[in-house]
């Protein structure tokens, strides 16, 4: 988190507010076929999950197999369909200045090529998770986030188009993972043999649930995309950079949290596999809360910071990143504590409902979003259209989580909600009165500090039940003897 950040910070001054905003809208309009990959994703890692729930190991296989097939023919229609009608949109209907046409239509060129081997490397990156090798996957992260860091050391020193060189030098990053991942998987689980053989039932199975999770993937990205497409036709790719710093910070804290929950992914689909449902409950309920908790105890000190961090972060700082910030990652507080839901609806396999009101309420934003721009709203009201969206999609996954996975909502309001709401509503008023002592770089580090300590203090008191106050009280415990020896 601390190195995207810092990432963020040295990349916007290397590349120019233009540059930057220009890379976040090309790049980021190639993303408009994530919906693909995002789907098979999340279906083959329910897939990998459920095998290895049931110990079925040759499913696991038939899985494994399948995906990558699916990958690699994907891959080659997104590339067809990118060079072509992707390609005249880049040249004929973004707003990017004349004389940087040219280097954005080079680093669409190279995300498509970045974006098709990271299609290919999800297969990987879903079956270490689902084994739950979570030291590897967390060493790989923290390599790939420093190797993103070096990138942003060589476009100081290189010569000719910075733009373009960073687009490559990514892809250069993302290809070295991908490889890194399968050399892995390949000598570490005996599941991952790939086969060219086709095993038609596990292909149907999976490409049958992968379409209806294509449904409200595609809505997500077309919403995610149109967003930046409205800013451009509205504003210029200065507001389009503004949202990339939100983006960046949002995104360098979701990983932080998103992280947490790859770990209990798995044991929420496998104990609901296997048939064990209380122990499944109380994995999303923890997970949900706990979710909320990680992202409420760093995301407050920000937003009640916001102006004085992104100065100091930032040399320029684009025109309103502030306002999209704090409106950014307040929806994706309620996004953190949903998400497990998301996960539980999944292992379940019915989600055709589910996914098709998902679709729904990414459209109504989008068209919301328009329409509040077309008023003359002021860019970041984009971002409020956003916290909107993701209580609508908090209500239909604690709605369908009730009725797929007989989840008790009594239950879920005295595990999660009650809890949380009375933690909300002591850390806000601490983490306000702090910030009015905040002025300057020092006084902000121990501002944020005793924010945290305090975050720590209420979560013990008022967020935990007795078990989990008695597992806390363990482990302190046991590093302090650790510590001692």
């Amino acid at each position: 988190m601390a190195v995207s950040l810092y990432t963020s910070r040295v990349i916007l001054q290397v590349l120019g507010v233009g540059d930057y905003g220009t890379y976040n809208l090309v790049a980021g309009f190639v993303t408009l076929f994530s919906f693909i990959s995002n789907a098979l994703i999340s279906s083959t890692q329910r897939f990998f999950n459920v095998a290895l729930g049931g110990s079925d190991h040759q499913k696991y296989r038939s899985v494994y197999s399948t995906s990558i097939n699916i990958m690699i023919f994907f891959s080659v229609i997104i590339l067809l369909v990118g060079e072509t009608l992707g390609l005249w949109f880049i040249k004929t209907q973004i707003n990017v200045p004349t004389d940087r046409a040219y280097a954005a239509e080079w680093v669409f060129h190279i995300s498509l090529l970045t974006f098709v081997v990271n299609i290919i490397r999800t297969t990987f990156n879903a079956s270490i998770i689902a084994h739950e090798n979570m030291s590897f996957y967390a060493y790989t992260s923290i390599f790939e986030a420093v190797a993103r860091l070096a990138i942003v050391f060589c476009l100081q020193m290189v010569e000719g188009d910075k733009l373009i060189t960073y687009a490559w030098l990514y892809f250069a990053v993302s290809l070295l993972m991908s490889l890194v991942n399968w050399l892995y998987c390949r000598y570490r689980f005996k599941e991952c043999r790939y086969s060219l053989k086709l095993d038609k039932k596990c292909f149907k199975e999976l490409l049958g649930f992968s379409s209806w999770a294509l449904l409200g993937q595609s809505a997500v990205v077309i919403r995610n995309q149109g967003e930046s497409i409205l800013i451009n036709s509205f504003f210029s790719v200065v507001a389009n950079a503004a949202m990339g710093i939100a983006n960046q910070v949002t995104g360098a804290l979701d990983m932080f949290v998103s992280n947490f929950q790859t770990a209990f992914n798995p044991q929420i689909v496998k104990t609901y596999a296997s048939g064990e449902i209380n122990q499944h409950h109380l994995l999303v309920c923890r997970a949900s809360k706990f979710s909320f908790y990680l992202l409420l105890a760093l995301s407050l000190p920000i937003l009640f910071n916001i102006n004085i961090i992104l100065t100091i972060w930032l040399s320029t700082v684009p025109f309103q990143a502030n306002y999209f910030c704090v409106f950014i990652i307040a929806s994706h507080l309620i996004n953190a504590l949903s998400t497990p839901l998301n996960t539980a609806i999944f292992a379940t396999g019915k989600i055709k409902n589910y996914q098709i009101i998902c679709a729904t309420i990414f459209i109504f934003g989008l068209i919301l979003s328009g329409v509040c721009l077309w008023l003359n709203c002021p860019a970041y009201v984009i971002a409020i259209v956003g916290i909107f969206v993701q209580i609508l999609l908090f209500i239909n996954r604690l709605t369908h989580a009730i009725r797929l996975t007989l989840l008790n909502p009594s239950y879920f309001s005295k595990k999660v909600l009650a809890p949380i709401l009375i933690v909300s509503m002591c850390y806000i008023p601490i983490t306000f009165l702090t910030s009015l002592y905040a002025d300057g770089i020092v006084q902000t580090i121990i501002v944020m500090c005793i924010d945290i300590l305090c975050f720590c203090f209420l979560t013990y008191m008022f967020g935990l039940d007795n078990r989990e106050k008695e597992l806390v009280r363990k482990i302190l415990l046991k590093k302090l003897k650790l510590a001692r020896n």
